[in-house]
């Protein structure tokens, strides 16, 4: 008599629904002619720090790593054998600068592991409403930072199936602003609890895999009276090996304030040392989205390290570079 294994029917049914929720919300954009630009605050937790997965133009949903999978699906790690470390830097359009690391660990419980990320926005100059004929005046300089650390766990209850989840503590230092004539002060400083958690689905043909994630869960956060929301983001995604070590990935991205976006990556592997990465992201109007999508990188691999690059181009806006270093043990 043959057994019905239903556990393993779960991660199929829970894709099939949040893919059936993603349409839905991205019909109902549609039908107001609305655009969802700039609606969420504490936009930085949607960066993407990791090089290698830059350069895929973050089709990373469906790909297994290390640490740096909290960054995109925390049951990426599920299958960690031993430990991985992971630090990257980027210097973004406008001066701005992200650094980020991660640390999993993987035990007979499942594994375990730490994220974090924090952003430096530069000196900024602080200015203030006035009779002037300008409208306005300058106040003192200011250096804005914000910063996240995430504790995530994920595992493989079957041979298949794995799930990650990642509970994450975010802040953000805005400095000051004046409250009133007389020169009062309030400190713009800001923080939230946020969470994130995915699935993921491995089939034998071609080691294809079906991932979902859910990123940045939080409550509405407030400023003074101005109510906002964490940058929400539904992504599914599959990953496959076409041929032998050539491997292409694609996401369909729902974020709460931005448009379905579709990503693509393709990577290829040389004597698993070497790794050529190009990645596409739609839409990808120059005029409107500043970019042209696309993405180019490269990783080597020796010994359990992994030196990675990543190349974004930003259209009229200086291209951005990507660097990571990661270690496996």
């Amino acid at each position: 008599m043959k057994k019905l294994h239903t556990f393993n029917l779960i991660p199929v049914l829970v894709l099939t629904l949040l893919c059936s929720f993603t349409i839905a919300q991205d019909e109902d954009d549609g039908d107001l002619g609305t655009d969802k630009l700039a609606q969420t605050g504490m936009k930085f937790l949607s960066f993407s720090p990791d090089a290698r997965a830059a350069a895929l133009g973050d089709a990373f949903t469906a790909k297994t790593g290390g640490a740096s999978s909290l960054f995109y699906n925390p049951a990426g790690m599920a299958r960690l054998e031993g430990m991985n470390i992971v630090v990257g830097s980027t210097q973004w359009i406008a001066d701005i600068t992200y650094n980020a690391g991660g640390f999993a660990y993987a035990s007979n419980a499942g594994v375990f592991g730490v994220s974090y990320m924090s952003v430096d926005y530069g000196e900024l100059q602080g200015t203030t409403r006035s009779s002037s004929d300008a409208g306005y005046e300058d106040t003192e300089k200011f250096t804005p930072t914000a910063s996240v650390i995430g504790l995530g766990y994920a595992f493989a209850p079957t041979d298949r199936f794995s799930v990650g989840g990642q509970i994450k503590f975010a802040s953000e230092q805005l400095g000051t602003a004046l409250l009133d004539a007389d020169g009062g002060k309030e400190k713009l400083d800001m923080s939230t609890t946020a969470f994130d958690f995915g699935l993921m689905y491995q089939m034998d043909w071609r080691n294809l895999m079906i991932a979902m994630s859910a990123r940045n869960f939080s409550e509405s956060l407030k400023y003074a009276e101005e109510a906002f929301e964490l940058p929400l983001t539904f992504r599914m995604g599959v990953a496959a090996d076409l041929v032998e070590n050539l491997s292409v990935s694609l996401v369909n991205e729902n974020p709460r304030d931005y448009h379905t976006t579709t990503r693509v990556g393709v990577e290829y592997s040389l004597m698993n040392m070497l790794a050529i990465r190009a990645g596409y992201v739609t839409p990808s109007d120059e005029k409107k989205h500043a970019s042209s999508g696309l993405n180019f990188g490269a990783g080597f691999n020796m010994a359990g390290l992994s030196v990675d690059v990543a190349y974004t181009d930003f259209g009229v806006f200086d291209s951005v570079m990507r660097f990571g270093v990661q270690y496996t043990l």
